[in-house]
């Protein structure tokens, strides 16, 4: 904590959480009110665009209620201030229809590539509602067993197998009836570990006794790809919107405690290796994120508190991607589909505080 931060009687996450809640859109030509900033770019080209989308509003505020029992009572006021906020601007990425899904941008009317100058101009390039939003959403509103239940009902008919096989999966996959990225029958079958990971955290504490066949082949194919050490050496194939090691062993910690106990003794230890093992070699915001799997495991690690200007300024950080090319069936295009030209990489100055803040919370149970 620096010698200001003393003065003004702020803690160190305090100070992360003002800067917080001044980044979070007051209304803007840009930013609906309660939207947390986020920049679209490619790692090669010229191109970078500011994105109003669902996604990283969402995921911040996910974060920040994860430890919602372990805040101050001043830090508490903070955040439940920008969860408020946040949630609010949710109506605006519902389903057009008004149904009980999310899309990554809003939709009414579509606002799809976001201050681009090519792609929002045409339909061809609007995206369906898609599982993780609609995760993130049910998540951060605690969604009753009711309102999931309604929701899985919806993700069986958008699953594996009931009206189209996987292509991009790896193929011994293929035949599992895997919960899908996308709802709608235009768009392609796509499994993310991390996607799967998001939703199986809202359906496991309502059904844990209750699995159905879409519920357990969606586990197996999770603990299959860690098992077999996909994750590591084939992360795009298993995660191809999170295609880092880090970021899909991030999200599956997140899993681990709630998943029944014959998927969980088959991954957990592993789990646990494989973020010591990377650790060892991560720096920056990588570095912090992997800290946060490992406290939330209960693994010991160097507790010293992080230099947050040193990680908030770490350019090479991304949390979520989007392939170019993935959706194509033709086998050229699955060959190049991991290369980083045809990827567009996001990142949000929101996002990565929110993580800080949340290493610097656990990180006081250490004390």
């Amino acid at each position: 904590m620096s010698q200001v931060d003393i003065q003004n009687g702020f803690s160190s996450v305090e100070v992360l959480l003002l800067e917080l809640k001044q980044l979070q859109s007051k209304s803007d030509s840009i930013y609906p009110k309660g939207v947390f900033p986020s920049q679209r770019y490619h790692s090669f080209l010229p191109y970078k665009r500011e994105d109003d989308n669902l996604f990283f509003t969402a995921s911040v505020i996910h974060i920040l209620q994860g430890m919602n029992v372990q805040y101050s009572p001043s830090e508490k006021v903070l955040v439940d201030e920008m969860m408020a906020e946040a949630k609010s601007s949710y109506c605006l990425f519902q389903n057009k229809d008004g149904l009980d899904t999310y899309n990554f941008w809003q939709t009414k009317p579509s606002r799809h590539f976001p201050n681009g100058k090519f792609m929002h101009r045409f339909k061809h390039f609007q995206i369906p509602d898609d599982v993780d939003d609609t995760a993130l959403v049910f998540l951060t509103e605690n969604a009753s067993k009711e309102r999931v239940g309604l929701l899985r009902e919806k993700l069986k008919k958008h699953a594996n197998l009931a009206y189209k096989r996987a292509f991009n999966p790896l193929e011994k996959y293929r035949d599992l009836k895997c919960y899908s990225t996308f709802f709608g029958e235009k768009m392609y079958i796509e499994f993310d570990i991390c996607v799967l990971s998001n939703l199986m955290r809202v359906i496991l504490p309502h059904f844990k006794d209750e699995l159905n066949e879409y519920d357990r082949d969606t586990l197996t194919f999770i603990t299959e790809c860690v098992l077999n050490d996909e994750h590591t050496s084939l992360p795009f194939y298993s995660a191809p919107n999170y295609p880092t090691t880090e970021l899909i062993l991030y999200h599956v910690s997140r899993l681990i405690p709630l998943l029944p106990l014959e998927y969980k003794t088959k991954i957990e230890a592993k789990i646990k290796a494989d973020i010591q093992s990377q650790l060892k070699h991560s720096s920056g915001m990588t570095k912090v994120m992997l800290e946060n799997a490992a406290l939330k495991l209960n693994l010991e690690i160097d507790s010293t508190e992080v230099a947050s200007s040193e990680v908030l300024n770490d350019d090479s950080f991304f949390f979520f991607h989007a392939g170019m090319i993935t959706a194509f069936e033709i086998g050229v295009a699955q060959k190049l589909a991991n290369h980083p030209f045809f990827h567009l990489r996001y990142t949000s100055k929101a996002l990565n505080r929110a993580l800080l803040i949340e290493n610097m919370v656990l990180k006081r149970g250490l004390i």
